[in-house]
């Protein structure tokens, strides 16, 4: 069994698996009511919460699973990217469980475990990796898209200013919604319908023919016309309706510009699955958007399972399952915000 610890944000989570990537229980302790107020994670704040729930946790994922210490094969922590302090606690944490239980620590990139999480399933064993598929990680702090042949891991793009989810927050912010804003845009654009003369975002193209992300011109752009059109949450309904459905639409037309661009340029053998992760990959008309590219292209098209979008300690130990190499010294782990 492995045990999984997820602290890089805003949330605390303790995950046991089997060897066959079966999610034993998978905990998490969410700190958006502590956020909400500010708008946004406050660092300082969610560094003290996950000294507070951390090993609650543990204790409460070894009981709810009917497992011992000793049942304790393996901990994967994430290591990075994230903030520093709240990689610390967990860091710190997982390397005293390996020192006390003699076991092996294996430290996670925060983004290879959601890339992976697409394959982790509700019940029983995890579905088998294909030899090669692409994995687009989208979430409020990373907006990337990567290549990953026999595990091996290739970054193909990446956002060159805001990622997607803090994109939807932020201008959800402006409009008065409650924090995360994603949730809230998504439910304002169900009612509403896309009018792309009154809210005019075109997709950002760079001159070097870059196939990176770009969200700051559409938050601005989306925040100037919010300010001009006196687009509020406590304002006129069908004007936020409309607006929030053009919104996301252009957020996600940058998305698959990207990938059909990116789809065009890769060398065969192709992918034969497409995957999308992160916070953002439950949002319902992007899944139904992805499903639909998958029959066009004639690709299958993995949907994280929604409790596997956000951040979870589920996919930390599954993608420890899927290194070989193991850290047996605790002292060799060290924190880092940011992972190139």
């Amino acid at each position: 069994m492995i045990l999984g610890i997820e602290t890089s944000c805003d949330e605390t989570s303790v995950a046991l698996l089997d060897s066959d990537g079966s999610v034993r229980v998978n905990l998490i302790a969410s700190q958006i009511e502590r956020h909400r107020p500010f708008g946004g994670v406050v660092p300082e704040i969610a560094s003290r919460e996950h000294l507070q729930h951390l090993f609650p946790l543990v204790s409460r994922a070894l009981e709810d699973a009917n497992a011992s210490w000793s049942d304790i094969e393996r901990i994967a922590v994430t290591a990075g990217p994230g903030l520093i302090g709240a990689l610390l606690v967990g860091v710190a944490g997982a390397q005293g469980l390996s020192y006390a239980l003699g076991v092996p620590l294996v430290p996670v990139n925060h983004l290879e475990g959601h890339l992976f999480s697409p394959y982790l399933q509700r019940e029983g064993a995890a579905t088998a990796l294909p030899p090669r598929f692409l994995s687009m990680v989208i979430s409020g702090g990373h907006s990337q898209i990567y290549d990953v042949e026999r595990g091996a891991v290739t970054m193909l793009n990446r956002t060159r200013d805001d990622a997607i989810g803090e994109t939807f927050d932020k201008v959800a912010k402006f409009m008065g919604l409650p924090y995360p804003g994603g949730p809230q845009i998504e439910q304002w654009a169900s009612q509403g319908r896309i009018d792309r003369r009154r809210f005019p975002f075109p997709v950002p193209q760079f001159k070097d023919e870059s196939l990176d992300f770009s969200y700051s011109g559409i938050k601005a752009g989306a925040i100037r016309i919010a300010r001009q059109q006196g687009i509020r949450a406590d304002g006129d309904a069908k004007l936020l309706a409309d607006f929030c459905a053009t919104f996301q639409e252009a957020l996600f037309a940058q998305l698959f510009s990207r990938l059909d661009a990116i789809w065009l340029r890769l060398q065969p053998p192709l992918p034969t699955e497409v995957a999308i992760a992160g916070g953002v990959a439950a949002n319902e008309t992007l899944r139904d958007k992805m499903l639909a590219w998958g029959r066009q292209h004639g690709v299958i098209v993995r949907l994280p399972e929604k409790r596997y979008c956000t951040d979870n300690a589920a996919m930390i130990a599954f993608a420890a399952l899927q290194k070989s190499a193991q850290v047996t010294d605790p002292r060799r782990v060290t924190a880092r915000s940011r992972i190139v």
